[in-house]
């Protein structure tokens, strides 16, 4: 069986960090792994053991340390192996999630996006 990744919703910068984590994580893992966003597990949660994942090996990738991932899927009655939060990848404050048009965040450095898909890679 393979284990369940539920990625955070995030948006803005937060969003986009995100994104590019997965883009790194997602091509080295796809072996071991199925991916699901919280947006759709959220509103169908059953979709998970559907799809043959292991619902005692679920990792939450969080944009914050709200953790809304944990807790959307601990609502739902399901138990998380492994959680990481996005925090834990920069050594800057990152702002709030949010909407927006700006999609011009020059403070992302490749180091953190990398350090994110190494934490994601460890809760694998």
């Amino acid at each position: 069986m393979r284990k369940g990744v539920i990625v955070c919703g995030a948006n803005g910068e937060r969003g986009l960090m995100l994104e590019r984590a997965v883009v790194k994580f997602g091509p080295r893992n796809t072996g071991k792994m199925l991916q699901f966003s919280i947006c759709t597990v959220a509103t169908a949660p059953i979709m998970i053991s559907m799809s043959g994942v292991d619902m005692d090996q679920l990792v939450t990738v969080n944009g914050c340390k709200n953790r809304c991932c944990d807790k959307i899927l601990e609502r739902s009655g399901m138990k998380i192996a492994r959680s990481v939060v996005l925090d834990d990848a920069t050594d800057r404050k990152l702002g709030p999630c949010q909407f927006t048009s700006d999609w011009n965040f020059p403070d992302i450095k490749e180091e953190e996006i990398e350090k994110m898909a190494k934490l994601m890679e460890d809760a694998l």
